[in-house]
């Protein structure tokens, strides 16, 4: 058996060095580009880079038109900085920050996981095969999900480690400063802290990102002279808004049913992998669930689920990887002969 554990282990690993090796091939084809890349992310880091300043992401689009200024920074940040060996912002000087991120996810995932280490690391393996890293090189969610992935794996150790608290602050903060659904997911951990009667770590979370995060990025932006042209607002709500998003999805989900459906198997026969992890299990589907409804409010559903499903499903599909792999883990040991 130790001998088997081995191979699965070395099988699992090189798995997951596969993915990180097709997410360098498919960035490095042609240096990251197009797509929100080209128009938010790419454009608003080479602004940086050039300036030196943050408040260039600002100048690059005067009329709000389609860079999104209000998106916020830290990614954008992030790819300015990696052009400054280059001396120069460099899309192919870039783009090894790809593959990088994709490998700091499978990396995330193993730690995430609580099995053996063949299945650990097939948690990372299953992460870093997912689609969207041979999809959308360049964009944003490649970093957050490797903050949420860290933000996870930290509030594991709550319990443990004395200053697991201030590292799970410092990921959500980022997390914030990363995407507009950062700050939703920062929520979800306030809100599951709560209900498992941890309200230091809670209020701890939620003062951070809001000061931190929120206040400073909402002000820079109500302050800039660009008023962006957003995709989202409270007087868009309207019910039907949510019913156009979710029919759109349903078309683009139903073609991929018996995966969700053996996911959906897999935990319904692991109890012990459900009870021990409910959290996590309530918190990817929280995420999902917030991202649906905000839709509500959105100027046109149907048109931005279109182009944004796969993306919104990513995080939370990277996020439940380690629970059915445990779950996994679970139903294989519970159909082992007993000796």
């Amino acid at each position: 058996m130790a001998h088997a554990g081995r191979w699965g282990t070395a099988a699992a690993i090189l798995l997951l060095a596969g993915g990180v090796l097709l997410a360098a091939l498919v960035a490095m084809r042609q240096p990251l580009w197009g797509g929100d890349y080209a128009a938010i992310w790419g454009l608003k880091a080479r602004a940086i880079a050039r300036s030196g300043t943050i408040g260039a992401v600002f100048r690059v689009d005067p009329d709000g038109e389609f860079s999104h200024p209000e998106y916020p920074p830290f990614w954008s940040l992030l790819l300015a900085v990696a052009s400054l060996p280059a001396g120069r912002y460099d899309d192919l000087a870039v783009t090894p920050i790809w593959p990088l991120l994709c490998l700091s996810a499978g990396l995330s995932a193993v730690r995430l996981t609580r099995a053996a280490p063949p299945f650990r690391w097939l948690s990372g393996a299953c992460v870093a095969l997912l689609p969207y890293w041979r999809t959308y090189p360049g964009y944003a969610e490649g970093l957050l999900v490797v903050l949420l992935l860290a933000a996870a794996s930290e509030a594991e150790r709550l319990e443990t480690e004395p200053f697991a608290a201030w590292r799970l602050a410092t990921l959500l903060t980022l997390a914030a400063w990363t995407k507009q659904e950062g700050v939703w997911a920062a929520l979800v951990f306030v809100l599951l802290l709560f209900g498992a009667r941890r309200p230091r770590v809670a209020w701890l979370i939620l003062l951070s990102v809001l000061l931190f995060a929120v206040a400073p990025w909402g002000l820079a932006v109500a302050l800039s002279p660009v008023t962006p042209r957003r995709d989202f607002a409270l007087a868009a709500f309207s019910l039907p808004n949510l019913s156009a998003a979710a029919h759109v999805l349903a078309g683009r989900v139903l073609p991929n049913a018996a995966w969700a459906a053996g996911g959906t198997a897999l935990l319904a026969l692991a109890p012990g992998t459900r009870r021990r992890r409910r959290a996590l299990l309530a918190g990817a589907l929280l995420y999902a669930a917030g991202l649906l409804l905000a839709f509500s409010f959105a100027h046109d559903p149907a048109w931005l689920m279109r182009w944004s499903w796969d993306r919104l499903l990513f995080v939370p599909l990277a996020l439940l990887a380690p629970l059915l792999v445990e779950a996994a883990g679970e139903g294989l040991a519970a159909a082992e002969p007993v000796a």
